[in-house]
């Protein structure tokens, strides 16, 4: 392996500094200039070369081992594992599933129609509140958008945030072009950094059918996501409703031993 050379931390950049160094380090992988089987510097190393304590360079290589990304070997250091698929199903800091993202993998041009950027009672949403942890009289924000690929629709999404979390999103609003994740992270400073997800079988309702542009009863994925912060804490709670056609890859990879 070369030298490597790292990229220094910005000390105008918002981000909580392990999300800094997991991004500098996640890039070097993928961009292939840290390569499967390369050992990283020592824990004290990068704590000096970001000039950083070393709590949060501990941070950053646990969450990186915990995607498969790193491996680290007792007595023998910090290794890098098999990275090369680049547009996994794979959560994380900085790529939860994120429809512009998957649009732009494919080659094609994201956007959305937005249809709703409000505030809504928890229980006029029974199940995005608990799992959001909202209760009583809480409030949650309900953000429902067709996402578009080259002005063709793929998937109505509906979001819940818990209010307290996103001060003035609604206020704000969403534009067609906006990425929601860009939003959060940079006006509300959310970022999610785990999501669970499932995905299922559906058939098309009347709505459905309105705004994705299949007939009644058309099969579509079912797709569940709820997203947590670092701390464990979830933020958002989603369903998204895909056309077929706009499919998953998932690459799995063996737990080092």
């Amino acid at each position: 392996m070369a030298e490597l050379v790292l990229q220094k931390l910005s000390p105008h950049d918002s981000e909580p500094l392990y999300t800094q160094i997991m991004r500098i380090l996640e890039q070097e992988v993928r961009s292939s200039r840290l390569a499967p089987g390369d050992r990283l510097p020592t824990q004290e190393a990068l704590a000096q070369h970001f000039e950083v304590s070393l709590a949060p360079v501990k941070q950053a290589l646990r969450e990186l081992e915990e995607r498969g990304i790193i491996s680290t070997r007792q007595g023998r250091g910090t290794f890098v594992m098999d990275a090369t698929p680049l547009n996994e199903e794979l959560i994380d800091a900085n790529r939860i599933p994120c429809f512009t993202t998957e649009a732009l993998d494919m080659g094609r041009k994201p956007s959305s129609q937005v249809l709703a950027v409000e505030y809504v009672p928890a229980n006029s949403a029974p199940k995005a509140a608990r799992e959001l942890e909202v209760r009583g009289n809480g409030r949650l924000v309900h953000v429902e958008r067709v996402r578009l690929a080259d002005g063709e629709p793929l998937s109505l999404q509906s979001g819940y945030f818990p209010a307290a979390a996103v001060p003035g999103l609604v206020e704000r609003g969403l534009t067609p072009e906006d990425s929601l994740q860009v939003v959060l992270q940079e006006h509300c400073r959310v970022m999610p950094a785990l999501s669970r997800q499932t995905i299922t079988a559906t058939l098309a309702t009347e709505r459905d059918a309105q705004y994705l542009s299949v007939k009644l009863g058309d099969p579509l994925l079912y797709v569940e996501r709820i997203s947590y912060l670092a701390t464990r804490k979830p933020i958002e709670y989603v369903i998204d409703k895909r056309k077929p056609e706009f499919s998953f890859m998932v690459w799995m990879r063996r737990k080092a031993r």
